[in-house]
Parts: structure tokens; C-alpha cells; sequence
């Protein structure tokens, strides 16, 4: 017999109703950047989001210069 109340969630069914984890834009590109060097990625152009703390590039950058830090 189920006894819970028909109004309550399980901690699945409120997983599925709230994302917690960000989702990457589709216009940029998250980076895998070390913080020993994140004065690299900054002089490379890559840039912080300081809400999801992660460096990441526009979808239409250069791969060349943040091959390293791809993910």
C-alpha cells in the first residue's frame, strides 16, 4: 500500500522537474581551464562566466589556441 501523499514528490520526480546543472550555451564553448592558468586562457580570449564559474569561448573562436583546454 503506498501511503504517500498524492501531492508529494520523490526526490527523482523533483530532479526531473528542476535542472540543477547548467547547460552550456549553443553559441560558446565551455573550457577545461586549470586556475594556474587561467591568465593563459584570459590573454588567449577566453572569457569568465563568474554565475557558472567556467571559462569558456565563442562557438565561432579559433580551436587552435584553446586546444589544450577543450573538453
Amino acid at each position: 500500500m503506498n501511503s504517500r501523499n498524492p501531492t508529494e514528490l520523490t526526490l527523482a520526480e523533483s530532479l526531473q522537474k528542476v535542472s540543477y546543472q547548467a547547460q552550456p550555451a549553443p553559441h560558446r564553448i565551455n573550457l577545461k581551464v586549470p586556475f594556474e592558468q587561467k591568465d593563459q586562457a584570459k590573454a588567449a580570449g577566453a572569457k569568465w562566466d563568474a554565475k557558472l564559474k567556467r571559462w569558456y569561448i565563442d562557438a565561432d573562436a579559433d580551436m587552435g589556441k584553446y586546444r589544450r583546454w577543450l573538453p
